[in-house]
């Protein structure tokens, strides 16, 4: 096996792209689902001068509540930073929520440049602990039944779910909902774990608790519905609508009894970091949001993912149907295709809220993706309106503009990072020679090709969070 010394970069963009800027986007068509909203365009939500963003790693998950109390809704948006064991808590520069105030009506929002950190009711920033690419996901349920919503968020492992009970006077700090099993169970198969590949003791099954919340099984309280690495999944509220607690998660099917999926590939899927089993979901990075789109009365799932691979939907709907053997879906449904086949969206990532943004009586789609800047925050076309399979860009979270590009390795270089003895003891003269070659190789392939090709920009990449608003109308009869 190939030793490969890990260098933050990214191969070689193909050719072109579908959209030209974070404003302008494909022809998106309407899939023509009764019942549902008929989407309009998408469109940027921007402040004074800029975009409304967020940065750190660069995920963005919007959401509408009334923050100051002034009777109209302002626009949440979680992030997402590196912030977990010792370095939880991390306050502002953690895992976190920014909240735009509304500075227009509650019927057209209008924000400025400026944001403020959620704090919770004892004047804490509202931070959840994250060491991948999830971010704070916040939704708004009354979890307990009291008359007041709470703020929910899941986290990528530990599997814990963490609630924000809401109170008259704010929300209180997050405490972690009681879950059937050990949430920080890191169970390993590859590492002599006894037990059957993704079962509750597994890492595999806790990994990428992406968390929503729904009456699935009909009985009166909210069940959680969590995606990731074992994929699409329920765990039934056994604790009831007062005191919440969540049993064992099992597989959401559809209605011919086969777990949901968001991604067919044709070609193998990339294992989540510490996970050693490929995604029930295809993508891996799978977030539901439990809702009834189409307004019969029975819930169904819009789910988003990485958003990576050329297969990939910008938002996946699921059609909720009651049967005998309870609650199952429709096959998943391209929400936003486009005319060509193009990306729908810029970037990756995406998050998805549904509320009625401008007050009309029909629901709307509010959506955050994470798109590519480079050269210190300029919106990159050619990296965010490709597949990041493609051009072979970082997710958000290991972005090659957060380190500076290493020169091409040497072997005094690359000593420099090993134990000299050690690794001549271990692979001898000729085995260091290979190294060296694989390294550089590795190098002139990602880096090397970069200035070649006059992209060292490209280095320079940070991805940002945007949120982009598509209006619903009332579909004809």
């Amino acid at each position: 096996m190939k030793t490969i010394i890990p260098l933050t970069t990214f191969a070689l963009l193909i050719g072109g792209v579908g959209a030209a800027d974070e404003t302008s986007f494909p022809r998106i068509l309407d899939p023509g689902i009764p019942g549902t909203p008929a989407l309009g365009q998408p469109f940027l939500v921007k402040g004074d001068a800029k975009p409304v963003l967020t940065e750190k790693h660069g995920l963005a998950a919007p959401a509408l509540s009334d923050w100051n109390g002034d009777g109209k809704r302002d626009l949440l948006v979680g992030e997402f930073e590196t912030n977990s064991g010792e370095d939880f808590p991390m306050g502002a520069h953690g895992s976190t929520i920014r909240v735009y105030l509304n500075v227009g009506t509650d019927s057209d929002p209008e924000f400025t440049d400026e944001f403020e950190w959620a704090r919770d009711t004892e004047g804490t920033i509202m931070e959840v602990p994250q060491w991948c690419c999830i971010g704070f996901t916040p939704q708004f349920y009354d979890l307990d039944d009291d008359g007041h919503l709470d703020i929910i968020t899941g986290q990528y492992h530990p599997g814990e779910v963490t609630w924000f009970r809401g109170t008259e006077d704010g929300f209180l700090p997050g405490v972690k909902l009681p879950q059937e099993g050990d949430p920080a169970a890191d169970g390993n198969p590859m590492f002599g774990y006894a037990g059957v590949p993704g079962d509750i003791g597994t890492f595999d099954y806790w990994v990428y608790s992406s968390a929503s919340f729904g009456d699935l099984d009909d009985d009166g309280d909210l069940d959680l519905v969590v995606g990731g690495g074992a994929g699409l999944r329920v765990s039934e509220n056994i604790g009831g609508p007062k005191q919440p607690s969540f049993g064992k998660r099992e597989p959401l099917l559809d209605i011919e009894g086969v777990p949901l999926k968001i991604l067919e590939r044709d070609d193998e899927a990339e294992l989540l970091p510490g996970a050693s089993s490929a995604p029930g979901d295809g993508d891996g990075k799978s977030s539901p949001l439990v809702v009834d789109w189409n307004d019969d009365g029975t819930p169904d799932l819009l789910v988003t993912g990485s958003y990576r691979h050329p297969n990939s939907q910008a938002v996946t709907f699921f059609e909720g149907v009651r049967t005998d053997a309870g609650l199952r879906f429709h096959k998943g449904v391209d929400l936003l295709p486009t005319a060509n086949g193009d990306k729908a969206l810029p970037g990756s990532g995406q998050r998805v809220y549904v509320d009625d943004w401008n007050r009309d009586g029909v629901r709307d789609l509010i959506i955050g993706a994470s798109v590519a800047t480079v050269n210190g925050g300029e919106f990159s076309d050619e990296l965010s309106w490709e597949w990041e399979d493609v051009t072979k860009v970082e997710s958000a979270g290991k972005d090659p503009g957060r380190y500076p590009p290493r020169e091409r390795p040497t072997r005094e270089s690359l000593l420099e990072f090993l134990n000299v003895d050690a690794i001549i003891a271990d692979i001898g003269e000729e085995g260091l020679d290979e190294l060296v070659r694989d390294n550089q190789q590795y190098w002139d392939e990602t880096v090397g090709k970069l200035y070649e090709e006059g992209k060292a920009h490209w280095l320079t990449m940070r991805h940002q969070g945007r949120v982009y608003v598509m209006l619903g109308e009332k579909r004809g009869e």
